[in-house]
């Protein structure tokens, strides 16, 4: 059974994936990343994900990974 974060965040992660809008992603530990999600939850709990500064290749971002999900800010504000 799903915990409630991880179902919060799912939810967070699908609304960015469905309205097709960039997101700014907190990641457990630290860090953080602006780009857009590019599909659904794949097997083994990934989302391919565009990052903005490297447009050419998707790279996968775990569910585990992920601390919090936003609207995408300009670096200042992080």
């Amino acid at each position: 059974m799903e915990n409630n974060k991880e179902l919060r965040l799912r939810e967070k992660i699908d609304f960015y994936y469905r309205e097709k809008l960039k997101c700014h992603i907190t990641k457990e530990p630290r860090g953080s990343v602006n780009g857009w999600i590019r599909s659904d939850l794949q097997e083994g709990d990934f989302y391919w994900f565009e990052d903005e500064h490297y447009p050419i290749e998707k790279v996968r971002i775990f569910l585990s990974d992920v601390f919090d999900i936003g609207d995408w800010r300009p670096k200042k504000e992080w």
